[in-house]
């Protein structure tokens, strides 16, 4: 009998050392059938402004990172090792262009492990405005209103924009193949006339103005782009970046209509001004504006005033009567304070032409800048 009984807890304590060694054999396979989690496509972005838009199209299917801090001048960004390891690990990277990043960072992106098919200039594909570097004529005269019936008839303007050059500025940028081709060799003469109607004979080609972000219907240009290379990059969401730029696009249509509704509220011979540095060309050009004069007379703050300059502003202002200048948040206002002591003008504060201020979007940003000018000129 005993024999009988120690045979049965035999067999039991068998049969739950079988069971125990077949439930480790069930997780052991569950553990080796877990799937590896898929890849994170990281998205770098220079500037805060090109970081918004690049959000606005990608949602929350990739991680988007800004290179540049908020609020703070792009002209003056100097990279550190820190953002050379962003650079290097991105498989996008989305830059300004049109010489608008620093000569340092500008030289990091071309010799960076990146592919060139990885580095996407969008300041190349929203249709730039040329500069001049003895003034900014092309955005004198008016005539404007041509240019925001031609940009209303073709959707933001892609008809327009397509194959027009870049020489200068693509011989510094020669090896990113991204659209180069369809830049060279083809002049600027119709597509002046579409979108400036002043016209730019005999002048050098090659400095553009990259300050694309006052013009909503640029922006809207510069939208498709992006969703373009996410795609390419990512095209089982494709839907979902389409979706995403058609709502973001409709925001932009929306915000365009009510610039142009608050800036026809003020008088049009009260549409003069001056600011700080040459960053409202396309605010001029879209909107029927004219800055008659700026303190520092380049696209990029990196340029100092001379005196010479100050004297042919002070000079603007009196011929002028010109009553009030903007002055840039990101830059110094001390040139602005001695113009004021020598012409009474009124000094505003507030502008900011640069980059968003942090959790600022886009269309805060140009909201806030277009009721300050509104408010102060129409006074």
């Amino acid at each position: 009998m005993r024999l009988l009984n120690l045979l049965k807890k035999f067999s039991l304590i068998s049969i739950a050392i079988f069971m125990i060694a077949c439930g480790n054999d069930d997780e052991s396979s569950e553990i080796q059938i877990e799937e590896s989690p898929e890849k994170q496509i990281n998205v770098l972005a220079t500037t805060p402004m090109l970081g918004e838009y690049v959000k606005q199209v990608a949602g929350d299917n990739i991680n988007v990172d800004i290179l540049m801090p908020y609020s703070a001048d792009p002209h003056h960004f100097e990279p550190s090792p820190q953002d050379v390891t962003k650079i290097e690990s991105a498989d996008l990277v989305f830059y300004v262009g049109l010489k608008y990043e620093t000569a340092p960072l500008l030289k990091l992106l071309e010799n960076s492990s990146n592919s060139k098919q990885a580095l996407i200039e969008i300041g190349e594909k929203i249709n730039p405005i040329e500069f001049e570097e003895d003034g900014h004529d092309e955005h004198e005269g008016h005539g404007h209103d041509e240019d925001k019936d031609e940009h209303d008839k073709d959707e933001h303007g892609k008809d327009e924009h397509e194959g027009h050059g870049h020489d200068e500025d693509k011989d510094e940028h020669d090896k990113d193949e991204h659209g180069k081709d369809e830049h060279e060799g083809h002049g600027h003469d119709e597509d002046k006339d579409d979108h400036e109607g002043h016209g730019h004979e005999g002048h050098d080609h090659g400095v553009y103005d990259p300050h694309f972000w006052f013009d909503p219907t640029r922006v809207a240009l510069a939208v498709d782009a992006i969703k373009v290379e996410l795609i390419n990059i990512d095209p089982e969401n494709k839907d979902s970046y389409e979706t995403s730029a058609n709502n973001y696009k409709e925001k932009l249509t929306d915000l365009d209509v009510e610039t142009k509704n608050l800036i026809a509220t003020i008088p049009s011979d009260q549409r003069i001004f001056i600011t700080t540095h040459e960053a409202l060309g396309y605010l001029e050009a879209r909107y029927d504006l004219e800055v008659k004069a700026t303190i520092i007379p380049s696209i990029t703050t990196e340029d100092t005033a001379t005196p010479k300059q100050l004297v042919e502003v002070i000079e603007e202002i009196k011929e002028h009567e010109i009553k009030v200048l903007f002055m840039e948040s990101e830059s110094p206002t001390k040139a602005a304070e001695v113009i004021a002591q020598e012409t009474g003008i009124t000094l505003v504060s507030g502008l900011w032409v640069e980059t968003l201020q942090e959790g600022q979007s886009y269309v805060d940003f140009m909201k806030s800048n277009v009721n300050i000018i509104v408010e102060n000129l129409k006074v």
